[in-house]
Parts: C-alpha cells; sequence; structure tokens
C-alpha cells in the first residue's frame, strides 16, 4: 500500500471584514460560524498527504471516484473584495471532497459493520477540518 495519497486542499488567509466581531472560540480554533465574513484569497493546490491508521471507531477507504459539490466550489469563489462566497462553518487549510466512493481498506478496532474490500460510498458534512 502506498504512504501518501492525493488531496485537492483548499488554503485562504484569515482576514475578518471590518466591524466583524469574531467569537471568543473563533480567535482561538480559527473555525469560524460565517466563513464569507473570515476567509479571503482563497486557493487550491493538489498536494501529496500520508494516509492515516484509522482509529478505533474510523474506516479507511481508497476512494474510486468523488465529486466535487456547489459547496466545495464556493470555498473558491470569491468577491469583488476576495472574500470567500460560502457562508457557512469554515476552517482551513481543509481537504474538499466530501461526496465519495471506494473499496474499504482497513478497519478500526471497534468498527463491526464494514470490513477491507466492501465497496462502499459515502456523503459527509459533519467535518472535524482535519479531513
Amino acid at each position: 500500500m502506498p504512504k501518501t495519497m492525493k488531496a485537492a486542499v483548499v488554503y485562504a488567509d484569515f482576514s475578518p471584514r471590518p466591524g466583524y466581531k469574531l467569537t471568543e472560540a473563533e480567535l482561538k480554533t480559527r473555525k469560524v460560524r460565517e466563513g464569507n465574513r473570515v476567509w479571503k484569497n482563497p486557493s487550491l493546490k493538489l498536494e501529496e498527504r500520508p494516509i492515516p491508521e484509522p482509529k478505533p471507531d474510523e474506516v479507511l477507504i481508497r476512494v474510486k471516484a468523488c465529486g466535487i459539490c456547489g459547496s466545495d466550489i464556493h470555498f473558491i469563489e470569491t468577491d469583488e473584495e476576495g472574500y470567500m462566497i460560502y457562508p457557512g462553518l469554515t476552517k482551513f487549510p481543509c481537504i474538499i471532497g466530501h461526496e465519495f466512493s471506494g473499496i474499504v481498506e482497513k478497519t478500526g478496532s471497534a468498527v463491526k459493520w464494514v470490513k477491507p474490500g466492501d465497496v462502499v460510498t459515502a456523503e459527509e458534512m459533519w467535518w472535524c477540518g482535519q479531513c
């Protein structure tokens, strides 16, 4: 098995709009509720990333097909001031592509509902900001 994988990673500048009041949590974590009011100059890069080891309740999937949805595109689109147009919860850098299918490569010790070799599909909107 290879040691790295390709990932589409979005980067952006943390630059709150004038007048936008960041919460204490947003300041600390840089995970903001209104991305279009904070993130500026987004860019997309294709990078090699280490393949993660699944935690006990996680599944590692070898992705065979992945969609880039409208929300992902809005991470890159900007307004006339250079702010991203996506208005939701955001933290960068972020690996995009949350609609995918593939084959289970490995499972964590607590996973009982799939096994290596199973064909699966997923659509994930509750994100950790790490994957």
